[in-house]
């Protein structure tokens, strides 16, 4: 050991510069004490491999020089060196954490033989104690990685299941729980089969662990759950650097909204050739015949353009729907809420619809208690919200019926009902009833115009401003849309 530091004690200076000669002619560093309080202010001044102690001395004693030396540093060796050597005294020196026993008087080569096997037990007390250093270094940065991966995997916006190549899960994050609709607790240690009820996915993995030995190539499928969700899957075989089979890495990603998205599209290309196309075709053909001078009758040409403006009025409202639409997916962000009375804004929209209810032949009824409170809420938003369900109770509602229009306090919301007496809701049609562009296929409904955006908007609008909208129907007895609205709190 390079730098060694050696401490003599004794009380004897003949004892004591000899031990040093010897110790010094051994390349070794080499101080020196007359008594034993000298020697512990020493050792506390500095670090010390190796201590040389007599038994007998003045103001404090090897033994109790020996306790303090373990109290400040166990891991110095001590050897004790005295001429009353006794059984008793060196077993009493020993289980106080003395290293060694040399009796004087000795020889030089027995001095040297002692401090060697002592400076060797220093070694390896101080290579111990580096190794548990570096043990407790790596078992922190291991500790430390695994909780930043854990954290990476729990942070996942995907979900993640590893196997083993026996198919059991070693390890899963929460969204993977989530989308598989299983408990945490019970997933780790059970195989694929046991967990996974999709055929499709369970399948899929058990046939990339048996081609893994062949191919590292990934493979993905499209899963559709029992709850009527879509995911996406990566399935990844893991392979050591001998193409062993270790597992598998599953990626899922919920791919449900972008289904909608797509179903969505291909409902408004449907929608724009049928509600578009058809409407302008007809407009076009109308006026070549008037221009043309096919039609000669004022009544039938008046009668063409009369056709021809109610289909490009149906036109503009399906452009105003698609821009409510559009301004409702935005309002969150785009849009500050204020105070809002809730009665002000159903008079000024049931006064609006009143000449269509009489057209109609229809009582429009309208109630709002007293002292309702406030809500938050952007007004021309929930102004529209009570248009679309006022304007399809009075589209839906034959003549002769009734559409009432109420608001009062509901278990702490502000409840707003649109009731009517018209043709209802079929249970079937009900479970899509606000979905963007659906409308139900009867015999009634197709012969009323309309874009089946309404009712779509209408609940946007009551989740935007954190309420809800429910339907209760019966088909035949008419229909009740109720919004519930929080409050503004003081």
């Amino acid at each position: 050991m390079r730098n060694t530091r050696v401490l003599v004690v004794d009380d004897e200076e003949i004892i004591r510069v000899g031990c040093q000669r010897i110790l010094s002619d051994m390349d070794l560093q080499v101080d020196g004490a007359e008594n034993g309080r000298i020697g512990l202010e020493k050792i506390r001044e500095n670090p010390y491999d190796l201590v040389l102690l007599d038994l007998i001395m003045p103001e404090l004693d090897g033994m109790k020089l020996l306790e303090k030396i373990q109290a400040h540093d166990p891991d110095i060796v001590a050897i004790i060196v005295t001429g009353f050597a006794t059984i008793e005294s060196a077993v009493e020196a020993m289980t106080k954490g003395a290293y060694d026993y040399l009796p004087k008087p000795f020889t030089p080569e027995e001095f040297r033989v002692k401090v060697n096997r002592g400076l060797e037990k220093r070694r390896l007390i101080l290579e111990a104690r580096e190794l548990r250093r570096e043990r407790d270094r790596n078992l922190l940065e291991l500790s430390n990685e695994k909780t930043r991966t854990h954290t990476i995997v729990n942070s996942m916006s995907d979900g993640l299941i590893v196997t083993n190549c026996s198919g059991q899960v070693v390890l899963i994050n929460p969204v993977a729980l989530k989308m598989m609709r299983l408990n945490q607790k019970a997933v780790i240690g059970k195989t694929v089969d046991d967990l996974i009820h999709n055929d499709g996915l369970k399948n899929q993995i058990s046939e990339t662990l048996e081609k893994v030995q062949k191919s590292t190539n990934s493979t993905t499928m499209q899963i559709q759950t029992r709850d009527e969700r879509f995911l996406h899957s990566n399935i990844t075989p893991l392979l050591d650097e001998n193409h062993n089979c270790l597992g598998t890495v599953t990626v899922l990603r919920d791919i449900t909204e972008e289904k909608k998205v797509e179903k969505l599209k291909s409902e408004f290309v449907r929608l724009v050739a049928h509600e578009l196309k058809a409407p302008l075709g007809a407009i076009d053909g109308y006026l070549n015949l008037i221009l043309e001078g096919y039609i000669s009758d004022t009544l039938q040409v008046d009668d063409m353009i009369r056709k021809s403006r109610n289909k490009a009025k149906a036109l503009l409202n399906l452009i105003n729907d698609l821009l409510d639409l559009s301004r409702t997916e935005k309002t969150e962000i785009s849009k500050t809420k204020t105070t809002i009375d809730i009665c002000t804004i159903l008079h000024e929209t049931v006064n609006f619809f009143e000449n269509e209810a009489k057209e109609k032949k229809l009582d429009l009824q309208f109630g709002c208690d007293k002292n309702l409170p406030a809500i938050q809420g952007i007004d021309e938003e929930i102004s529209r919200l009570f248009s679309n369900l006022i304007s399809n109770a009075i589209k839906y509602t034959p003549e002769g019926g009734v559409v009432s229009v109420s608001a009062k306090m509901n278990d702490g919301y502000l409840a707003v009902a649109v009731q009517d007496t018209g043709i209802g809701i079929s249970q079937e049609d009900q479970k899509n009833i606000f979905e963007e562009f659906y409308r139900s296929n009867n015999a009634v409904t197709r012969k009323i115009s309309g874009t089946g955006l309404g009712l779509s908007i209408a609940k946007k609008i009551a989740d935007n401003h954190n309420g809800y909208l429910e339907l209760l129907s019966e088909e035949g007895k008419g229909s009740t849309f109720r919004v519930f609205l929080p409050v503004k709190k003081d």
